[in-house]
């Protein structure tokens, strides 16, 4: 499988076209990371003059080619919308996309400011905040609990949606990037991974070691336990008691 050759016949249609100014290969094949199962993901730039974006994809000659088209102001509110949700994920295609062509230096452009947004600090959350999400951590593990102890079949989807609610609010309470879901286990136990996707060390490893702990024992009281850490880093939770009151929204 020449995948090289499937994406230079991919992209000669979209190299003719005027309002096509740039395009990056990106993902798992623009770090060397690739796997079988992995496909050819291209980030295509188009002009600021066109009012349109598109994804797609399209196998050459046996590849599989997953493509994304997008102006450059489209490229910039995925920026600064990930960024509020303390995420990079644009930020991060475009950092590590390689230039496969570039008319008009709008490529350069944009990984000069992707890399900015990947050297950002997140906003610290608030109290408010931080009395909510312990809240909804607890009310996740209580609907676990009453899951098992009822042979509920949807047991292990309420688990893994209340250990990913962990993993989402402590990373917002750390002040970090959250992990994605498909890449967090990998991310957490291989250091070559992580530094190839430019991600940062994750500052707690007791919380690594819970938190895969959990994932792998599929166990209440493993998640329970991961929960009650968080609770104590983040200024300890009681239900006993438990009131938030704040102004109204209109």
């Amino acid at each position: 499988m020449n995948w090289q050759l499937a994406l230079e016949k991919f992209l000669e249609k979209w190299k003719k076209k005027d309002f096509v100014e740039a395009a990056l290969l990106t993902g798992s094949y623009a770090i060397g990371m690739e796997t079988k199962y992995s496909d050819v993901d291209v980030y295509i730039i188009l002009s600021d003059s066109v009012d349109w974006r598109e994804r797609g994809n399209k196998v050459i000659d046996g590849v599989l080619i997953e493509y994304f088209a997008n102006p450059p102001r489209q490229i910039r509110h995925y920026f600064e919308k990930d960024f509020k949700q303390n995420r990079r994920s644009a930020a991060r295609i475009i950092t590590i996309g390689k230039v496969l062509f570039d008319k008009t230096g709008i490529a350069k452009e944009l990984k000069k400011e992707a890399l900015e947004y990947m050297k950002k600090p997140f906003q610290k959350p608030d109290k408010v905040w931080i009395e909510t999400a312990n809240y909804f951590l607890w009310d996740g593990l209580d609907g676990v609990k009453d899951a098992k102890e009822r042979n509920d079949p949807s047991f292990f989807y309420l688990y893994h949606l209340t250990l990913s609610r962990a993993l989402e609010v402590y990373s917002k309470f750390l002040c970090i990037e959250v992990p994605p879901a498909s890449k967090v286990y990998r991310l957490f136990t291989n250091e070559k991974f992580r530094k190839a996707y430019l991600f940062e060390p994750f500052p707690d490893e007791k919380f690594v070691a819970l938190f895969l702990n959990a994932m792998q024992e599929e166990k209440v009281e493993a998640l329970e336990e991961l929960i009650l850490y968080v609770f104590e880093r983040m200024g300890r939770f009681s239900i006993d008691g438990w009131q938030l009151k704040t102004k109204t929204e209109v």
